[in-house]
């Protein structure tokens, strides 16, 4: 089993499993955190007759992978417990799962997988917090308290895509197939069960200037937190491939945002709770990313990265160029 796993992971460039470090807004400090890429079949919001959201490039990974790899759910459980094994020695305090979908979607991952992994996390001594993704359709009071009886003592954590707290810009720009209702039912469920919710907001959407995607992301993480989320995490736009950003970016109607602008959002709200961001790399590869110029693009990069392990906003003090009045000069270009 691990050398048709690995030959997979060879063939389409991927790394199941790895351990880095995060901070924790719960413990407040860096913490070491397993991070699993969990063959499951997709999600199914990509593979419907809907599309999917239009920055998202799973739907073309999930179709090549998929076309080599058909697991049994026995074979995906040797997937974790290899994985596992590659991760004892790091002592993580968070196992965080990424399926490229709904890992609470049982045509995704199957219950009895969902159980097996929780109950093994449960007796995993270092391990604290299980964080896996769904969309809110599969949060269910009887799959949650289902999943946190058998965590036991362990925190169950829920990353939800709300991406835009205005429901136009959400299905019209980002094609997302959900309501703030269907989100708020969501974040209401998973605390009346003890469970912690991340909520992801989406920084720049199609068809929206600079000006009003800095406005939206900071008024849908105030929204977020207000409404009972823990967390949010901020997800700057990358162009993938097989994705209708990319069609616009191809036709030169698209940058993808500005890095001023992600400090811009993260400055107006750090102190609302904790607030992360997202790597500005995903799987498959973006063809294009958050960028300012040539001169000060690495180094900025290289501060979110410091920000990620410390939650210091004051990496961000020091930091000037004269891109920056080209970047205010933009704001209301899309």
């Amino acid at each position: 089993m691990d050398d048709r796993i690995s030959e997979i992971a060879n063939k389409f460039n991927l790394t199941f499993s790895y351990v880095d470090r995060i901070y924790d807004g719960t413990e407040r400090k860096p913490i070491h955190r397993w991070v699993l890429l969990f063959p499951g079949s997709g999600c199914a919001w990509a593979k419907s007759e809907h599309g999917g959201c239009y920055m998202c490039g799973f739907k073309s990974k999930i179709d090549e992978i998929a076309k080599a790899i058909r697991l049994s759910p026995r074979e995906l459980m040797e997937v974790y417990k290899a994985a596992k094994h590659t991760a004892a020695g790091e002592t993580p305090q968070n196992l965080t799962i990424y399926n490229g979908g709904s890992f609470l979607n049982n045509d995704e991952i199957p219950l009895e997988i969902q159980l097996e992994i929780c109950e093994d996390v449960s007796s995993i001594p270092s391990i604290k917090i299980l964080f896996v993704e769904s969309r809110p359709e599969f949060v269910t009071e009887e799959k949650i308290s289902l999943l946190v009886s058998k965590l036991g003592e362990k925190k169950l954590k829920v990353g939800l895509g709300l991406e835009c707290v205005s429901d136009d810009i959400r299905e019209k720009c980002i094609n997302k197939g959900l309501s703030k209702k269907d989100f708020e039912k969501a974040v209401m469920l998973l605390r009346n069960n003890g469970a912690r919710i991340l909520t992801y907001v989406f920084i720049k959407p199609l068809y929206i200037s600079e000006r009003e995607a800095i406005s939206e992301a900071i008024r849908t993480t105030n929204y977020a937190f207000q409404v009972g989320s823990n967390e949010v995490t901020l997800e700057a736009a990358l162009v993938q491939k097989g994705t209708r950003m990319e069609e616009v970016y191809r036709k030169g109607n698209f940058r993808p945002p500005w890095l001023w602008s992600v400090i811009e959002v993260l400055k107006a709200t750090y102190q609302l709770g904790t607030v992360n961001v997202g790597d500005f790399t995903d799987e498959p590869p973006p063809i294009a990313t958050p960028h300012n110029c040539e001169r000060c693009s690495s180094k900025i990069v290289s501060l979110f990265k410091k920000y990620k392990e410390s939650h210091e906003i004051g990496v961000f003090d020091d930091i000037d160029c004269g891109c920056k009045s080209i970047w205010r000069e933009s704001l209301d270009k899309k």
